[in-house]
């Protein structure tokens, strides 16, 4: 015996197409606003990344760095602000042209890039100056301060001009251990750490202000 099936009413067929299309809605909305974040974040990061160097701007750095700090500070985790100086830089662009500077700022950037984590921050502070920051204890900062700085040193650099040459760095490092949790103090304690690294000859890490670390 066969059994009969009943079709469904206008109705519930009218229902049911509703239906179906505001799910196939629903699906390209979804997939629109997945497009719109994607957008958004490649957006922002341009917003935030310096043309040249590819690491931050120094507001979008400094924005971060605060947000840093705080947390850290919550956290009852140590901060330490690195400044990082081309040493003669001027030198470089008299030298070999600004075009060639350029290029040294872009390979420095990379060579500084490789020694950051993903919650490390590292921005161009201005010029040829570049500002790093990041948790942990003042050994672990000091050594990556010391790695940079190295690395930097043994790195050919080549203007367009297809001389090869080198650069060296100066770094100033201050710590939120010896200075607080202040982004604005630890910026100014780098930076006079820096200016000293300077005076004492370049090519060396002071930190804290007061630890001289030699090439």
């Amino acid at each position: 015996m066969k059994t009969l099936t009943k079709a469904g009413s206008p109705k519930q067929e009218a229902l049911e197409i509703v239906i179906t299309e505001l799910e196939r809605s629903l699906m390209v909305l979804e997939a629109n606003y997945q497009k719109a974040v994607s957008n958004l974040s490649l957006l922002r990061k341009c917003v935030e990344t310096d043309d040249l160097t590819r690491l931050l701007r120094r507001g979008a750095f400094m924005v971060k760095l605060h947000n840093l700090v705080q947390n850290s500070a919550a956290e009852g985790r140590e901060v330490h602000v690195m400044m990082i100086d081309v040493d003669h830089f001027k030198s470089v662009n008299d030298t070999h042209g600004h075009q060639t500077g350029d290029v040294v700022l872009q390979q420095i950037s990379e060579l500084v890039s490789r020694f950051m984590r993903p919650e490390d921050l590292a921005g161009r502070y201005g010029g040829e100056e570049i500002i790093v920051a990041m948790q942990g204890g003042k050994v672990e900062a000091q050594a990556v301060a010391e790695r940079i700085r190295s690395v930097v040193e043994s790195h050919r650099m080549v203007s367009r001009a297809k001389v090869e040459f080198k650069v060296t760095l100066s770094v100033g490092v201050a710590s939120s251990h010896e200075f607080g949790f202040e982004a604005d103090s630890l910026i100014g304690r780098a930076d006079a750490a820096l200016y000293r690294a300077k005076s004492s000859g370049r090519n060396c890490i002071i930190v804290d202000y007061h630890e001289v670390v030699a090439a």
